[in-house]
């Protein structure tokens, strides 16, 4: 093995890491997220449906850039059919290209990446004392594209490993700095949330795909293969893996946020009102005193904060008087 073999082989795993990712949080929403499981309440459209929303519209933009006459969108609808419930479509004249039609159901996918990308880069320069990570990120990509350049460098797989996994402790650093007590740490954590919803394929979107995921499938077999033996076969595609790498690394990032604030609803679900809010409320307060106090960095606040609503909460979940169904 070499550095530009790692580094594709990073890419090539984190695209299916993060894409199954969405898919198992979506499953997850419906079974332990009691407000999800009834399509068409006030608290599924709040927390499911944006994603809803967002996963059809980007399959419209994949129609748009291919050409695909659309016959009938609608981002989001709750309608019953059969056993089913329908949840937003878009229907559309399936086109005979097999290369247009993974373009088509693998857009959640693409849209997703952007959008945290962008999101995560330009929310990270809020946090006051970490503003760098949009830096960081471009350092990171000229980084392991220059690997090649070095042989000495080439020749330890370790490498593209540990610069990834600093770059995305980095972005974890820079979202714990805006601390527990900045609404915009919720609304990111939210938007996470939400977008990893819309990059949860459905079985139609996997069935769709399938033919263009096993040319891609197909193809990173026989680019690792390549990168193996002659790692100078990256200059062909100077930086895309590099970038792919990158990307998805600071998706998958985005995607612990994502997970890390279903948990923290999940859990608020299952407990009665008003006893559901004294986790949060225990947490909001103990960064409040932390920050007015100046105690640690705010990412140590932040974390201090969030480590106080697990001990809250975990009791109040084991009592069955204050839990949701429980008497």
């Amino acid at each position: 093995m070499n550095a530009y073999f790692m580094i594709v082989l990073i890419a090539v795993v984190l695209f299916f890491v993060v894409w199954g990712l969405g898919w198992f949080l979506e499953r997850m929403s419906h079974l332990t997220l009691q407000t999800t499981r009834n399509p068409g309440s006030r608290a599924w459209y709040l927390l499911v449906g944006p994603g809803v929303a967002l996963h059809e519209s980007s399959h419209a933009l994949g129609c748009v850039f291919t050409r695909t006459p659309i016959v009938e969108f609608k981002p989001i609808n709750v309608s019953v059919q059969g056993d089913q419930v329908v949840l937003g479509y878009v229907r559309y004249q399936n086109p005979p290209s097999h290369f247009k039609r993974a373009i088509i159901n693998l857009a959640p996918v693409g849209v997703s990446l952007i959008l945290l990308t962008t999101f995560a880069l330009v929310a990270t320069y809020l946090a006051p004392e970490y503003t760098g990570i949009g830096g960081e990120a471009l350092n990171l990509l000229f980084g392991l594209i220059s690997l090649k350049n070095d042989p000495n460098l080439l020749a330890n797989p370790a490498l593209p490993v540990i610069q990834i996994a600093d770059f995305v402790y980095s972005f974890f650093t820079a979202i714990a700095g805006l601390t527990v007590v900045n609404p915009i740490f919720w609304i990111i954590a939210f938007f996470a949330m939400t977008i990893m919803f819309s990059n949860a394929p459905s079985d139609v979107d996997i069935k769709n795909a399938s033919v263009g995921l096993k040319a891609i499938i197909i193809f990173d077999l026989i680019w690792l293969a390549l990168a193996a033996v002659y790692p100078g076969v990256g200059w062909l595609l100077p930086g895309v893996f590099e970038l792919l790498a990158m990307l998805f690394a600071l998706m998958l990032g985005f995607a612990v946020v994502a997970y890390g604030f279903f948990i923290m609803i999940t859990g608020m679900s299952h407990l009665k009102t008003p006893f559901n809010i004294i986790p949060f409320v225990a947490c909001i307060a103990t960064g409040a005193a932390m920050s007015y106090y100046n105690i640690g960095t705010p990412a140590f606040q932040t974390v201090v904060a969030l480590v106080i609503f697990v001990i809250v909460i975990l009791p109040l979940l084991y009592t069955k008087a204050f839990r949701v169904g429980q008497s």
